[in-house]
This record gives structure tokens, sequence and C-alpha cells, in this order.
């Protein structure tokens, strides 16, 4: 379908930008009728966001660059996962599935579609408005914290974008932790794209990891709706946080997705759940999906991106 762009017109506002430029161009030569929502997505967004597009865009280019087509096919088979997951729940008002067995149980976890799927979910820190105002939102209101010297853990690394950029602050120990020894490979191969030296990568079940070692900064961005007793994970993430550090967490809320399990259906159900966890919220962003207001995403129960910067109590 390549030879469609000649007829698209890309937002005004992807000019000067000439990665982020680069990741749109790539979706729409396999999904030309996306350009209505990129208009949509990148249409009217303040400088200072677009420029982030462009920085974090730079980062996920040099990991799609060797495949690129791939990762923007998966990226619309991903959208397209995400569309049965939300007619499912807006005809049930449930998730699909209550539990890490029943996702195991219910989909074909097997390398092709997790392949798939995490490829998808790669692009979608750009193309989804919510996912990139929560990572700018740990840039700007959680690392800019974060003083040489200073140790920063991340559980469920993924793609390792949230690793690089605190791997960018001065003297900073970096460290992920995953529970699949595979995706940990995954991570190490992409900070290594990314020009990262690669952090210390520990296989590490949250639930029952051994360690007495405390961090400064605790990260943990869409965890928490994929695990199992998300309560005592929570608390095992304040517990891993050294008296005075700092916490983030994004969490989303009426967010169906083909591995999530857990369902907050309003922020305040989020700040509920992060006091009861024995944390003080000390900043809270809520940031709806892309064509919606909060108000509007409140009212028909779409997605919305809650990131927070968190202290023990």
């Amino acid at each position: 379908m390549k030879h469609t762009m000649q007829y698209l017109t890309l937002p005004r506002e992807l000019g000067n930008r000439p990665a982020l430029t680069r990741l749109v161009e790539r979706v729409l030569a396999s999904w030309p009728d996306h350009l209505s929502y990129i208009g949509e997505r990148f249409g009217n967004c303040e400088r200072e966001h677009l420029d982030f597009c462009e920085h974090i865009s730079q980062n996920v280019w040099s990991i799609i660059s060797g495949d690129p087509d791939r990762y923007a096919e998966n990226y619309r088979w991903t959208c397209d996962r995400m569309l049965e997951e939300e007619y499912h729940f807006h005809m049930t008002g449930e998730y699909r599935y209550k539990s890490f067995a029943e996702v195991q149980n219910g989909i074909d976890l097997e390398a092709d579609y997790m392949t798939r799927y995490t490829d998808g979910l790669l692009l979608s820190q750009i193309f989804w408005v919510n996912q990139t105002r929560a990572l700018h939102t740990y840039v700007r209101k959680f690392l800019t914290q974060v003083q040489p010297g200073a140790t920063v853990l991340e559980v469920g690394p993924g793609h390792g974008l949230f690793l690089a950029l605190a791997a960018e602050r001065p003297g900073a120990s970096v460290v992920g932790w995953d529970v699949s020894a595979s995706s940990l490979a995954n991570t190490s191969w992409a900070l290594e794209r990314m020009g990262v030296d690669s952090p210390r990568l520990e296989h590490q079940n949250l639930h029952d990891a051994r360690t007495d070692e405390q961090f400064d900064f605790v990260v943990a961005s869409e965890l928490l709706e994929h695990v199992d007793a998300p309560e005592t994970a929570l608390r095992r993430l304040r517990d891993l946080t050294r008296p005075g550090g700092k916490l983030f967490i994004n969490i989303p809320v009426n967010s169906p997705a083909p591995d999530h399990i857990n369902l907050w259906r309003s922020p305040d159900e989020i700040w509920a759940y992060i006091r009861d966890g024995g944390l003080r919220i000390l900043t809270a962003d809520v940031f709806p999906m892309t064509g919606y207001t909060v108000e509007e995403a409140e009212k028909n129960q779409s997605t919305l991106s809650c990131a927070l910067v968190c202290e023990p109590v």
C-alpha cells in the first residue's frame, strides 16, 4: 500500500520532526484509513508535547528501524484486538479475564501473538495520546527529582523506554525487574538498540522477590492492571521504596485489553487504592484517550491514564 502515501496529507504539526513523521508515514503506508485519527491525535497539540513526541520517536525508531513495516502492521493488529476488548467491555461492563491464569487459558500466549501485541504497544506510546502524556509526566514530575547516585527500579520494563529515559539522568543507577526471562532479553535488546548501556536487569517476581534492597525511585507503569493480588503488589512496591523515596505509578481506568485483569472504573477508585496501599499522593494527573476530554471519557467509560507520583507513608 505504500503507493497510497502520495495521496495523504500529513498534519502540519509534524513539520520539522523527522522521527515522528517517519513513524506516522510507516503506519499510514499499511493503514491509510488511520489518517483521520492521526490528524485528531496530533492536531492542535502544544509544541512542548510534540517536541517530546519527537524525542520518544527517535528512541522508538531506533528499536524498529530494522523492520519498521512489521511494527506498523502489528500496531494495526493490536488496535483491532483492543477494539474487540472494548466491545466486550461495553457489552458486559467487565474485563474478559479476572486472573493471569484465565489470560493464559483464554488467549494463545505463544511467541507470535506476544510479538505482535508488544510491537503494537510500543507504537502506542506515540500514537495514543494518553500514553504519551503519562510518559511525559514521568519525565517532568518524577525523573527531574533523580539526582546523581540515586537508584531507580522499574518493575516490568517492557521495551525499556522508561529505563532509557531514567538512564539519561546523570549518575543514576538504573535497575529493571521482570517475571519473564524472555521479556528481560527483549528489554536488553531494545536498550542496546537505543544506545543505552544495559542497566542491571534481574529475573524477579514482584510478589516473592528475595531481596532486602530498597531504591530511591520505583516505577510501575501499566503494571498493576496485569498482576494477581494487586493490593499486595502495591504494598510490595511501597516496601521497595527507601524512606524519603518516590514512586511513579501509571494505571489505566476503563481500559480493556487482552491481558488486563484488574478493573478500576474511575480516578477516585485509583486514588483510594493508592492510599490504602500505604502511599501518599504527591501529584496526580489524568489523561483521556484520543478524541475525549476527561469528562467525556468518564461519562462514556473510556480509557483514562492515571499518572501519579507518590511516597511511602
